[in-house]
């Protein structure tokens, strides 16, 4: 049985950015809301993952085939009225750097896994209740990570046309199923692109390949120093955070003000996942509009000033000459005295 250790934080969507509060459809984009008609948090964490910023707020484990693991949830009504709050769980995946939770009804092994101790609750209002979620993973499960979400949903009485609204808030769940730890978590920073949109914005994409076997969550921030007249600006946070599935890439994108001088600058780019940190840092200029050139950043531990061909090509000569000078010494008479 794994130690857990509670915390008490205070989510207003546990399924933001990626899935919306209140929609009738469980794609789009959220949007933050001064206080939510349905509060939905999650109590507990692993021990070893308490300093994670994604496990705080999503579910995410790995299990082998047969474990099983609990969660507890903390659920509050914030509506005037009583309401009937509906509990399931449901599949999820992760479609153009989203986390995109499927609409109520479309399963997956995940969600089929996933079983709440309360399935339906009435909740006056201002009303809380922590309930039980449990994953079992049977003991012929396939190796691999699966996503799902664990929604709490309201809804309205039918109107006159027989249209009811549904109101949900979810946390997701990724769960990877295998032996062992698996392969770690890791990214890399590819390509920066830059351009200026049809507002006259100045832009910069970076793309992102999760390297690893566990899906990502990036964010991050991007800092312009040595601009224009010893100009510094930022930090720039990421436009939105951007899921990534293992083996995928994607791109990251910055949006800066559209008086922002062309430069040249160097652009500093920082950006995580959880615990993982990555840097990258490169000259760039904005164009005056459309799209602009694309760099690519010099990877950890190179000289950025020296190519490397150019720096294989040094190496070998330098070989080479220390050879010769040690072949001509060896030809040379002892001198007797």
């Amino acid at each position: 049985m794994r130690f857990l250790i509670t915390v008490s934080l205070f989510l207003l969507l546990a399924f933001l950015p990626a899935l919306p509060a209140a929609a009738s459809t469980a794609g789009t984009t959220a949007t933050p809301q001064a206080e939510a008609d349905l509060t939905l948090r999650l109590l507990d964490i692993p021990a070893d993952t308490q300093d994670d910023p994604r496990a705080r707020s999503y579910i995410i484990d790995r299990l082998p085939p047969g474990a099983q693991i609990e969660r507890r949830i903390h659920l509050e009504n914030n509506t005037p009225t009583a309401q009937i709050i509906r509990l399931y769980a449901g599949a999820a995946r992760i479609d153009g750097g989203l986390f995109v939770g499927e609409d109520a009804g479309v399963r997956n092994e995940l969600s089929t896994w996933t079983t709440l101790a309360d399935p339906e609750v009435t909740l006056e209002s201002g009303q809380s209740r922590e309930v039980l979620t449990t994953i079992a993973v049977p003991v012929d499960a396939p190796e691999g990570e699966q996503y799902g979400a664990v929604w709490a949903e309201m809804r309205s009485p039918a109107d006159e046309g027989g249209v009811v609204q549904a109101n949900r808030v979810g946390i997701r769940i990724y769960l990877s199923v295998g032996p062992g730890n698996g392969p770690p978590a890791d990214f890399a920073i590819g390509s920066l692109t830059t351009s200026r949109d049809e507002e006259g914005r100045p832009q910069l994409g970076g793309l992102v390949t999760n390297t690893g076997g566990r899906a990502l969550d990036v964010s991050g921030s991007l800092s312009l120093t040595e601009g224009p007249g010893a100009l510094s600006a930022g930090p720039f946070a990421v436009q939105s955070a951007t899921t990534i599935a293992p083996g995928t890439t994607h791109e990251v994108t910055f949006i800066l003000p559209k008086d922002l001088p062309n430069g040249p600058w160097i652009a500093g780019l920082k950006l995580t996942s959880g615990l993982l940190e990555r840097e990258a840092s490169t000259p760039v200029t904005f164009p005056e509009a459309g799209a602009g050139e694309t760099i690519t950043p010099p990877q950890a531990g190179t000289n950025p000033w020296i190519p490397h061909p150019v720096l294989a090509a040094v190496l070998l000569l330098a070989l080479a000459g220390t050879a010769l000078l040690i072949r001509r010494r060896k030809r040379q008479p002892h001198r007797r005295h």
